[in-house]
């Protein structure tokens, strides 16, 4: 099915049809289980009487904010209103949805149910058809929200669709850090910045591979859209601010906590939310596009004065993904499938930049099988004199070296392990526990020598032991751990040009971390002109149309710069809202 919107907002699942027949024959009680959800277990205490599921809590999870956490009460509901364990799962949060899932399964096993029984599916019924009439559609998202916010508060009537049943999507997945060139407090603040050295920096990082048009677009009007996005006759979403110069500014709770608070915000200003409810199609009357069709709980025709699409990325759609990139591991959302990218076609919509994918260094595996940014961690693990080794057991770059020079290091090698002693390791963890990326429960579990999946982590009392677990040579990681200690103890800089300064200790134990590169949001997309209009290979704009946000190919060039990509959904977002709602005035 084709679909329409990013990825976000939290709503009670939407399904339809019958229920699953009651369980038969338990045996009253309260039973734990546990299953493997995203980021670590999820365990459940499900209560039940001889003939119903009659409680369902969660007692421990450590899933994403805003995706697999935000899923977990939406599923607990369904199930009770329900009694079958057959409910959908949560679009955008599918790991934790299926973990859940066995969970009870366990759960309800212990209690003697009728798993056939208490497991049918519930049958969908015909979709009744709605019409519906609005001034603006949007897709949801960091981006959709900000112009969706945008557009009502300039008192147009819009309707904001979001394809999953969860708040946060990929923006969710985001640290939220946002560029502010420009704005009220990076000037209150004295950081000295402009929008032209914006500019000229973005194309620098993206090799010069981005659309200068739209870097400089953005640059230009970040700083208005960050002034509204804080403001509290704006979108009020709380940032944190220390009054030091700075250059970006870092959301409250994140992503997650951005798009919530846009997502209250556009509610209580009179906006309409449909979650669950892809669009499915554009409506095109004599090249104008018209509004768009949708089906969730009923099938939707939306007539509309504007459409802004604002649906994400395209990282989880191997159809759109290069071949180069499927060697690394996927670390962005399920969702991300470019449902743009076929909405748009039988309209000649231009496409820019489609070969480019945002790659990134200093990266794990999750028992989820998909990759996890490990940058909280590896800043500490690098400080207290943790090394990366290839497979050759032989250090092979400068690893606090930025990110960019780093990968390309790292696509010469067949595998590299981060090495580090308890006092690397220590600080390693300290960071991805403090980002509530895994607990320190989980690191036990990955640590036994019996632990066959991902992430592989191992440990051991000497370094050749350690190399031994991994299959590398344990003479080399010995030499280039006695070289790296011999250089660190004189506080020289080494062949790579790394300053060392803290030497491992000579005693165990010693860690390893296999590291890969990882590979999420998309660069390219429909490509558009300063009205945020979506544009055909004729370099015309189609009328109707809009784009924000991920969607949008060329800003970013072949890798993105830190705080600009969430700083885009934010401004593109607000001017789509802005200019749409003008032009619907005229």
């Amino acid at each position: 099915m084709k679909q329409l919107a990013s990825l976000f907002l939290c709503c009670l699942m939407l399904a339809a049809g019958l229920t699953g027949a009651a369980a038969d024959g338990m045996t009253p009680g309260t039973y734990e289980a546990v299953a493997a959800g995203f980021h670590g277990d999820i365990k459940l205490a499900v209560t039940v009487d001889a003939d119903a599921i009659t409680g369902i809590t969660v007692l421990e999870q450590t899933e994403t904010e805003g995706i697999g956490a935000a899923a977990l009460p939406l599923l607990v509901d369904s199930v009770l209103e329900h009694q079958t364990i057959g409910v959908d799962s949560v679009s955008g949060a599918t790991v934790t949805s299926e973990a859940f899932k066995a969970a009870m399964t366990d759960a309800l096993t212990q209690a003697g149910a009728d798993l056939e029984t208490m497991s049918a599916a519930i049958e969908a019924g015909e979709l009744e058809s709605v019409t519906l009439d609005a001034d603006i559609v949007v897709g949801g998202g960091a981006a959709g929200l900000s112009a969706g916010l945008t557009a009502v508060q300039s008192g147009k009537s819009v309707i904001l669709l979001e394809k999953t049943g969860v708040v946060g999507g990929a923006s969710a997945m985001a640290g939220a850090g946002t560029m502010a060139t420009g704005s009220t407090w990076q000037k209150e603040d004295g950081y000295e910045d402009s929008p032209e050295q914006l500019v000229e920096d973005m194309m620098a990082n993206g090799h010069n591979k981005n659309d200068r048009a739209t870097v400089e677009l953005f640059a230009n009007t970040i700083g208005e859209a960050f002034d509204w996005l804080v403001s509290e006759d704006g979108a009020a979403v709380p940032y944190q601010r220390s009054g030091e110069p700075t250059r970006s500014y870092s959301g409250v709770g994140r992503g997650a906590g951005v798009c919530k608070s846009l997502a209250d915000k556009y509610l209580a200003e009179g906006g309409t939310l449909l979650t669950s409810t892809p669009a499915t199609e554009l409506i095109v009357s004599d090249g104008v596009v018209t509004g768009v069709k949708a089906e969730g709980d009923k099938a939707y025709t939306i007539n509309a004065k504007a459409v802004i699409l604002a649906t994400g990325g395209y990282g989880a759609n191997d159809d759109l993904v290069p071949d180069e990139y499927k060697a690394f591991v996927y670390a962005g959302h399920a969702g991300a499938q470019g449902d743009a990218i076929e909405m748009v076609k039988g309209l000649d919509a231009d496409l820019i930049s489609m070969e480019l994918i945002n790659t990134q260094p200093n990266s794990m595996i999750l028992p989820s099988g998909l990759g996890q940014y490990c940058n909280p961690g590896v800043a500490k693990a690098y400080a207290a004199g943790g090394f990366m080794v290839n497979q050759d057991g032989v250090r092979f770059f400068n690893e606090q070296a930025n990110a960019w020079d780093l990968m390309q290091a790292m696509k010469l090698n067949q595998a590299q392990y981060l090495i580090m002693d308890q006092a690397a390791f220590d600080g390693f963890n300290a960071g991805m526990t403090g980002s509530n990326i895994y607990t320190m429960e989980d690191v036990e579990a990955w640590l036994a020598d019996d632990y066959a999946g991902q992430p592989v982590m191992k440990t051991a009392a000497t370094l050749g032991e350690l190399a031994d677990k991994l299959g590398i040579p344990a003479d080399a990681v010995v030499a280039s751990a006695e070289a790296f200690n011999a250089t660190a103890a004189k506080g020289e800089t080494d062949e790579f040009g790394r300053t060392l300064k803290t030497a491992q200790s000579e005693e165990g134990p010693y860690y390893a971390l296999q590291m890969h590169i990882r590979y999420y949001a998309s660069l390219g997309g429909l490509h558009i002109n300063d009205s945020m209009q979506v544009l055909t290979t004729a370099q015309e704009a189609i009328p109707g149309l809009y784009a924000a946000g991920e969607v949008v190919g060329g800003l970013e060039g072949d890798v993105y710069m830190g705080a600009t990509l969430f700083g885009w959904a934010i401004a593109s977002g607000y001017n789509a809202g802005t200019i749409a709602s003008a032009a619907i005035a005229e």
